[in-house]
């Protein structure tokens, strides 16, 4: 006995857009940005000079690790900004992300620590030997907590307090102006943007695009005239196979 499958006349829609702008900057145009983003010119130039501070603030505090990163974010700062912001669309997307990353990672211990600064040492006590020959070290750990900004503690601890504060409010103005810049040039060149992409989630395409064979289902309170017109426009949305069935033995 021949089996005929059935086949199914939905098309299958799926928007590629943001998956594409998300992993290939190069989609977006170069070019000089809108008038919008030109006017925040301004707040770029005041971030670049919060992030030479925090350099500086993290070099002199010995946290070479978070000056590397920092000076990172400068350099794309600058890229970004030259020649009248023609390369905005190619690193502005990646600077939002690479801003986000860093100010989660920033602001976790400024929250643990705002209260005061915790510090742990190990200092050995003296040394002993057991019945068995065993030589046994005694050490003991000292817990201090001192306030966040202490005169006490001397410049590099100040300074590295300092720098916790400013690199989350750096890393925070850097996502603002990135995302606010990518979303303009979205709008500008007609793109959609990531409010629209997630308000058409799950939305059912209209009837004219599935060639009036869209069903929206039976709803609470209809008719039994309206049930029987959804059932068959759902029996009329499928077509038999003509060809040749064939049996998997």
């Amino acid at each position: 006995q021949q089996q005929q499958p059935i086949r199914l006349l939905f098309p299958i829609q799926i928007n590629y857009s943001s998956c594409i702008m998300l992993l290939s900057p190069q989609t977006l145009p170069s070019g000089p940005p809108p008038q919008a983003v030109l006017d925040q010119r301004w707040l770029w130039r005041l971030l670049l000079v919060l992030l030479v501070i925090t350099f500086a603030l993290r070099l002199i505090g010995l946290d070479i690790a978070g000056a590397l990163l920092t000076m990172l974010m400068l350099c794309f700062g600058v890229i970004m900004l030259r020649d009248g912001m023609a390369e905005m669309a190619n690193y502005a997307l990646v600077y939002t992300m690479l801003c986000g990353l860093n100010f989660f990672f920033d602001i976790l211990p400024l929250i643990t620590e705002l209260g005061g600064r915790t510090t742990r040492s190990t200092a050995p006590v003296g040394m002993s030997t057991d019945i068995h020959g065993v030589k046994e070290t005694t050490f003991t750990l000292t817990t201090k907590t001192t306030p966040f900004f202490d005169r006490e503690q001397g410049l590099i601890y100040n300074v590295q307090s300092l720098a916790m504060i400013a690199s989350p409010i750096c890393m925070a103005l850097g996502g603002y102006l990135a995302f606010t810049a990518h979303t303009e040039m979205q709008l500008r060149d007609g793109l959609p943007t990531l409010d629209n992409d997630l308000g058409e989630f799950g939305r059912q395409p209209p009837a004219a695009v599935l060639g009036g064979r869209g069903w929206t289902g039976p709803t609470e309170g209809s008719s039994p005239s309206n049930n029987n017109r959804a059932s068959q426009s759902v029996r009329e949305s499928f077509e038999r196979f003509q060809g040749t069935g064939h049996k998997l033995s």
